[in-house]
Parts: structure tokens; sequence; C-alpha cells
């Protein structure tokens, strides 16, 4: 995403992708006055279900994003873009600021969000968006999807970090269709409506081929990671991709 704030005291020039970084010989490279106190962004991966008998199901990818945000500078308008991946298109891109929808222009392949963010004030953030997951290479039955999830720019620290990619959905769907004949290496369903407890490790070591970055943690059917008093980029872990790469066996 694009940060772009005009203030009444000196104009303003950020560069983000979901989270900020700063054009290169800006003051505020060394003295950002917007902290990211916390964010949680939560990553649904789910099959879409077929409008007609015969169509193939295909990925999607619903998620909720919420920054809670501090201004310690003067007040200014901020821009935010999110980039449009070729094989990660929006079907839907909707934006709120402290519960007011604001308006999401499209140009090109960025997504642009317009916010005011009053000098020492609070801002509460908030991204919804769906993806449609194409196929990188048609021939191979894999997909995948990614999105940056290294926090830099922001006046440190970032207290609360959560990222969960939420795999219940596309697990079901794969569990449905094994369910008469369950594929090799996956235990069969114990009961009707009720997979065995092995099932999801199962999955994620069969079907799920890549997760980064690592350190992530597993509860449920979700994926997690949480960091807590992050710095500034130089002293912070590097954390860079969200990355999740699994077998396509729905096409």
């Amino acid at each position: 995403m694009l940060l772009r704030q005009r203030s009444s005291s000196a104009p303003l020039l950020l560069l983000a992708f979901l989270f900020l970084t700063l054009g290169a010989g800006s003051a505020w490279a060394t003295n950002p006055p917007v902290q990211l106190v916390s964010a949680r962004r939560y990553y649904s991966l789910f099959l879409s279900t077929p409008s007609r008998p015969g169509e193939p199901a295909s990925p999607r990818i619903r998620y909720q994003g919420v920054w809670e945000c501090v201004n310690w500078g003067g007040t200014g308008d901020i821009s935010l873009f999110q980039q449009e991946p070729a094989h990660l298109p929006y079907l839907d891109f909707r934006a709120k600021a402290n519960g007011i929808s604001i308006p999401v222009q499209k140009q090109g392949d960025r997504y642009w969000v317009p916010l005011h963010f009053p000098g020492g004030q609070r801002v509460r953030v908030q991204i919804e968006s769906l993806q449609q997951v194409l196929p990188v290479d048609p021939g191979q039955k894999i997909d995948s999807f990614e999105d940056l999830i290294q926090p830099t720019g922001w006046r440190p620290p970032v207290v609360n970090y959560w990222v969960v990619v939420d795999l219940g959905r596309l697990f079901n769907a794969y569990m449905a269709q094994e369910s008469k004949s369950p594929a090799f290496g996956l235990a069969p369903r114990s009961s009707p409506g009720s997979p065995p407890s092995s099932a999801f490790p199962q999955f994620l070591a069969n079907k799920i081929l890549e997760v980064s970055p690592k350190g992530y943690r597993i509860e449920g059917n979700k994926i997690w990671w949480y960091y807590h008093n992050l710095g500034d980029a130089a002293s912070s872990q590097p954390m860079g991709t969200l990355r999740v790469v699994w077998q396509a066996w729905y096409r």
C-alpha cells in the first residue's frame, strides 16, 4: 500500500504494501510519526460453490485486516494502496476507518484507500477483501497465494501482531470429496461428519506443500503467527512474505 500524507506543518510521502515503507530521503524515514500499535490479519481459504452443474470449484481467499494506529504527528490526509497480483485478482475490496466506510478507487492494478489522520488521534483501519486464486501454471495441479507481512516504516514498536491462515473450509472440502474413497495416507472418517484427530495433520503433510515464514503454530484448522513489540525494520526479525502452496485436487 502507498501512504501519502499532507500535514499542516510539512508534506509527507510514505509507501506501503498493507504496511508502510518510507521513500528514500524522507525525513520521516528515521522518525515516523504513525505507530502501528496492533495488527490482526486473517486469511480464510475455501473453494467456491459452482453456479451450475459441471462447473469446477475454484479457490478463494477471504481476508480481514485490522490496524490500530496512533498518529503522534500533525493532522494529515493519507492514501494507502494495495497491489493486485495478476494471479490473485480481487473480486471485492472494502475499507473502513473508525467504522466509517471509505470509497476505494482502483487505478490500474492498485486499490487506493484515502484516510484522514487527525494529529494525536487513534485510527482503526479495516480492510476486507475477496480474491480469486488463478493457477500460475495450468499444467500443474498446484495453487498458491502470498502477501507481504513485514511491517516497515511505522513508529516502533508494533506491540501486538497476529497473522492467521484458516484452512478449515479448504480441509472440509477435501474431506467431503475423499469421504467415500480416502486418499493415500489420509485416514477415513470414524463417523459421518467427524474426521479423526489425525486427519488435519495428514492433510497438512499431504496436500499443503509450503507454508512460510517459519515459526508458525497450529491450532485446530488454523496456522498462525504472533509477534510482540516489534522494533524498526533493522532490529526486527525478518518475516517477509506470507506464502501458502497446496495441491489443487479439485482441478
